[in-house]
């Protein structure tokens, strides 16, 4: 296939008009996909109709740049070779889109619906849709709100998340820029691609160098020749110059970029989902002295229109809404009018709704959004209106002027301060003057105006000795002031909320007394207020934090609908982390003081049946009160709620109990074990037993602690209940089950089980995203306390991790036992990385890894597992020294089976292979039939070599032991649930498939061993990756040996990719490799290799070539092909 007439572009050919052949130069880098692509694009197949524009401007009173019109008719084509494009931009509609009704009808059965190339054709109304139904579509979500405001609409979408946006608004040259928008920051940026064709030339490249290695067939004899491109650089420089200058020249109100920057707080308003931080955006919106300015633009702008309308109707400009509505009822177009309409409605009190919201919400949405601007954008008769709202009227203040001369008389300035002790203004400029006459705290001054814009989560200052009391009051009535506006705004004031925690005084209390009574539950300044109540060593703390746990259940239907919305939307980035009140942390913490105030919440927690989940943990704190009081009358709910417990259902093996469920459960059985210890013997041992039957194992192990929590503390000598607490508390992946064994061990005085407590004091000292674990070290630091009388210190961070302590690598090994200074994750890492080698590296670093590994079949929970992985390395760079330490994890019965298969991956390649084939080759039968029975260490990864052996040894007598190696080996594995990497570990791959040569007899151990496996077992698995395999009757001969050699290899999860293991066999020597073998980096460059001299075996070498090549037959080995088929 050749390459046809090869077309020439000028710059003009990149604004419009060109697409079809843009889209041939650059994406398509061969013939056949050009061939088939124009071929899509001269059928008549879901061509746009003539008319689209037309109607596409009758419906919005403007019409798109002609290139939109080239990119519809384009599109089909598009789609038939989109899977031949470098995936740099697709152009795909994955949410199914808002197709036209004949676009539906059409769909291609050969591609699914979801990847359907975008059409702008969904931006027409279908059949039997309203004017009114399309525009509460528009306002109803915010891609239609991105049109409306900024005139963009979806194009397509990169694999890191980021997606581009073309502009439909009107372009001299028929051009539809395209704009990037970062999904990380929710915004557009960056200047825009100036056409669609501009957007295709610049992102796929005329360097064809790209292409090579990824586009050329493995399969092809010939392969096909790769196309350059026609464009060249230098034009697209030139347009690209020229496309700048006319940009820049462009009215506001036609650049996409620019209306988003100014209407981005209103994207989400009109359909009750204020955008991220929209607060924080308001500031920086056009005032109403732009508004004056633009209005006379309106008539030329629609989307300069449609913001406007809805900016000032939840601004509450109702005059200046009114008359934006006037002109925009006679611009053309149906869409704007009808938003006009529907808007001047609500105005005159004749609708309830616009769109899908409701007035009510309408009305709050309109209220929050006043509060939180700036007066300059608020109409001049509003804004005594916003000064209430906003808290500013009704305080005694000060004119600048009279502030002054009082000032010049004399007057003490922080008796001015306590004088008008609301007017944050005066106090600015107060601590302003004394900052003149004061250089030291006119520093911290300045320091105070710069960090109380920041967010809740600042701390200022971080030195504590520079807290200067004449800022306590002035910053205690700036946060108060900043109480009503939204979190995100920066008149919140939210970066001092830590500054009056550190004050800690009558004014950072009266603040806090003030956010408690005036926020939102869901407002994140409370989390940082309530932090600082419990940090707080006054009296009065104690009555504000109570205020805040009883205003937890008056604000509890707001957290409700809250968390119905999430629910509703599905997790996603915007809500994954969304707390639904912050306020229970308040109740949680009130509940734990335990006295009489703490009895009323609890009472008052235990009268809900529904929504528990709201509460957290603070139902089992309210049965720990419960217990501590005598409250037997709570008796039946806890029952109640442990025996609904025991049947909870997963929804797969790897399914486990939340945290709060964990807490409430474990708090309730002890309440039980408390309050009625006849009873709850026999009920909580019938509920564990019950718990054992659960078919999630995760969730069987977690209900199991959590009863057994009670049943330690009625029973602490029991030694089925003290095995059992060894088990949940011995396991050191850092699983939430062990808070209810934890408390019982310390209230029961359980000293059997006391050394798991310092594992779990230090476990997770320093978390960076989840606090979970807090909560654990807190329950082990008081079992601690109540077991000997003494606290463990707090963990010592000043070398946590072990930098310093590198500098002499001979302390290493005995820092692994003090995780109460150092992260042993990094304590590994240092060895590995210092590559120390030291015996004491093994004697401390085996038993902590075993240790480690004991149980951890019981974890479900994600966990990165780092310190196990650098323990893994660490003893790896030890040599064969380590062996016996890998060793003892296979006989651990309750390791994880993947813990096993990389033990063995380590353990195999801990040594030359070399040494191995050398040793296996000098042994007789009876030499490796006792190594068979006895299972030393040193060969346990080998079972494959030692199987091979016996069988070209004995043959078929060989059976027994084979098979006995075969059930060791899958005794390793996972009875319910398999790897794909299972196949990747030599045993497994090997030794199955060895009994394969043992004819009917292997094929039916094969099949008795796999019928005897659960369903979707490891086991499973790795035997019908056997039972694919066969042994061959007959022995391919060795042929004579020459200089080149013969290679052997070996994928062992029997395909072309993945671990490559390789025999070269050659006169003089034998060399043994593996190649692609990526497990964390333990071989340098993913391969090994090792060699044998044939004068090892002197006269003898033929005979055992031999022995070896019948060897690496039954083992699965083939000969080379002479290249190599590298994948990608």
């Amino acid at each position: 296939m050749t390459q046809k007439s090869t077309p020439s572009f000028k710059k003009s050919d990149l604004s419009s008009g060109k697409l079809p052949e843009i889209i041939e130069d650059r994406m398509l880098v061969k013939q056949s996909y050009r061939d088939l692509f124009w071929k899509a694009y001269r059928s008549k197949k879901k061509k746009a109709p003539a008319q689209f524009l037309d109607q596409f401007e009758k419906l919005y009173g403007f019409r798109p740049p002609e290139e939109v019109l080239e990119w519809e008719n384009v599109r089909f084509a598009y789609q038939q070779i989109m899977y031949n494009v470098s995936d740099i931009w697709n152009m795909i509609d994955h949410e199914g889109g808002l197709q036209s009704d004949d676009e539906e009808e059409e769909e291609d059965a050969e591609y699914d619906a979801d990847y359907q190339p975008v059409s702008f054709q969904k931006f027409l109304m279908k059949k039997g849709q309203t004017v009114e139904d399309k525009l509460a579509s528009l306002i109803g979500s915010y891609d239609g709100l991105m049109f409306l405001f900024t005139g963009v609409a979806h194009f397509g979408s990169d694999g890191g998340g980021d997606s581009c946006w073309i502009n439909l608004l009107p372009h001299a040259e028929g051009s539809a820029e395209v704009h990037r928008y970062n999904h990380e920051i929710g915004e557009l940026e960056d200047e825009p691609f100036f056409s669609i064709s501009h957007f295709i030339a610049s992102n796929w490249s005329a360097d064809r160098d790209d292409y090579d290695e990824d586009y050329e067939d493995d399969d092809e004899e010939t392969p096909e020749p790769i196309l350059t491109s026609a464009l060249s650089n230098s034009v697209l420089k030139q347009y690209e110059t020229d496309a700048n200058k006319k940009y820049a020249k462009r009215p506001f109100y036609t650049k996409s970029l620019d209306l988003f920057e100014r209407s981005s707080w209103l994207l989400g308003h009109s359909y009750g989902d204020p955008a991220f931080a929209y607060a924080e955006k308001l500031a920086s919106a056009p005032t109403f002295k732009d508004w004056e300015n633009e209005k006379k633009s309106l008539e030329k702008s629609h989307v300069l229109a449609a913001y406007w309308i809805l900016a000032h109707y939840f601004m509450k400009n109702e005059n200046a809404c009114r008359e934006a509505c006037t002109i925009s009822k006679k611009l053309p177009g149906k869409i704007l009018p009808a938003l006009a309409k529907a808007v001047l409605s609500l105005l005159d009190g004749k609708s309830d709704s616009l769109g899908r919201l409701s007035l009510k919400k309408l009305e709050e949405l309109r209220e929050q959004t006043f509060r939180n601007c700036d007066p300059k954008q608020i109409q001049p008769e509003n804004r005594n209106l916003l000064e209430q709202a906003t808290g500013l009227a009704g305080k005694k203040k000060i004119s600048s002027a009279d502030l002054k001369k009082r000032i010049q008389k004399g007057e003490d300035p922080m008796a001015l301060v306590e004088e008008f002790s609301e007017d944050v203004d005066t106090h600015d400029f107060l601590l302003k003057e004394m900052g003149k006459k004061d250089q030291k705290f006119g520093k911290l001054v300045e320091e105070y105006f710069r960090e109380r814009t920041s967010s809740s989560y600042n701390e200022w200052p971080y030195n504590n000795d520079k807290l200067d009391e004449r800022l306590s009051l002035p910053i205690s009535a700036a946060f108060r002031q900043g109480l009503n506006y939204d979190s995100e705004n920066k008149k919140a004031f939210a970066g001092i909320i830590k500054t009056l925690g550190k004050f800690d005084d009558l004014n950072a209390m009266n603040a806090f007394r003030d956010a408690i009574q005036k926020l939102k539950q869901d407002d994140k300044r409370l989390e940082e207020v309530i932090a600082c109540l419990l940090q707080s060593d006054r009296d009065d703390a104690l009555s504000i934090l109570t205020e805040a746990a009883w205003k937890f259940f008056e604000t509890l239907d707001e957290a409700l609908e809250k968390k119905k919305k999430v629910e509703k939307e599905g997790p996603n980035l915007n809500n994954i982390f969304t707390v639904f009140s912050y306020l229970q942390q308040a109740l949680n913490e009130r509940l734990l003081v335990g006295d009489e105030e703490a009895g009323k919440l609890a009472g008052k927690v235990l009268t809900y049946r529904n929504n528990l989940g709201m509460f957290g943990i603070a139902l089992g704190y309210s049965f720990a009160v419960s217990a501590k009081l005598g409250f037997k009358e709570n008796l039946d709910y806890i029952r109640t709620y442990l025996e609904a417990g025991v049947g909870i259902k997963g929804s797969g093996r790897d399914s486990y109990l939340q945290f709060h469920q964990l807490v409430n459960l474990s708090e309730g059985s002890i309440a039980w074990a408390v309050l009625d210890p006849e009873t709850a013997k026999s009920g909580l041992k019938d509920l564990l037993e019950r718990a054992e039957k659960n078919t999630s194992p995760g969730i069987a192990i977690d209900l199991q602690a959590c009863y057994l929590s009670g049943l330690l503390f009625l029973e602490p000598d029991r030694e089925e209940w003290i095995q059992l607490g060894h088990r949940i508390l011995g396991n050191k992946g850092e699983e939430y089950r062990v808070y209810g064994p934890i408390r019982a061990v310390g209230k029961a005085k359980i000293q059997a089980l006391k050394p798991h407590l310092y594992y779990h004091v230090y476990a997770d000292p320093d978390p960076m995203v989840d606090y979970t674990w807090t909560y654990i070290e807190h329950a082990a630091r008081h079992a601690w306390i109540q077991l000997t009388g003494k606290e463990l210190p707090p963990f010592d961070d000043d070398d946590e991790y072990a930098n310093r302590l590198a500098k002499n690598p001979k302390d290493l090994p005995a820092a692994i036992l003090k995780p109460e200074k150092y992260s042993i994750q990094h304590v590994f890492q240092n060895i590995r990385e210092k590559k120390y080698k030291d015996p004491d590296v093994i004697k401390i670093g085996g038993p902590w890894l075993e240790e480690s590994l004991r149980y951890s079949t019981d974890e479900y929970r994600y966990g990165g597992n780092y310190d196990r992985w650098e323990a893994m390395k660490a003893l790896f760079i030890q040599g064969l020294p380590a062996i016996p330490s890998f060793a003892k994890i296979l006989e651990l019965p309750y390791a994880r089976s993947d813990w096993k298969l990389y033990t063995l991956q380590f353990m195999r390649f801990i040594e030359p292979e070399s040494g191995k084939w050398e040793k296996i080759l000098t042994m007789d039968a009876e030499e490796v039939q006792k190594i068979v029975d006895t299972n030393p260490p040193e060969w346990a990864a080998w079972g494959d070599l030692l199987a091979a052996k016996l069988f070209v040894s004995l043959g078929k007598d060989a059976f027994d032991s084979v098979l006995k190696l075969v059930k060791r080996r899958l005794g390793y594995a996972s009875l319910h649930s398999y790897s794909s990497s299972s196949t990747e570990e030599a045993l497994a791959a090997r030794l199955p498939a060895v009994l394969n040569w043992f004819g009917r007899d292997g094929e039916q151990a094969i099949e008795i061993l796999w019928k005897a496996a659960p369903k979707e077992s490891e086991v499973k698995y790795i035997l019908d990756s056997a039972a694919k395999k066969s042994g061959d009757s007959d022995w391919k001969n060795l042929p004579e040996l020459s200089d080149d050699g013969i290679e052997l290899e070996q994928w062992v999860n029997g395909r072309d990719y993945g671990p490559r293991f390789w025999i070269s066999i050659h006169p003089k020597e034998i060399r043994f490799g593996i190649e692609e073998f990526y497990l964390h980096s333990i071989l340098e460059n993913s391969r090994a290799e090792s060699g044998l001299n044939s004068s090892v075996w002197k006269d003898q070498f033929q005979s055992k070539a031999e022995e070896l090549w019948k060897m690496s037959q039954v083992l699965g080995y083939q000969t080379a092909k002479k290249k190599v088929k590298k994948k990608r």
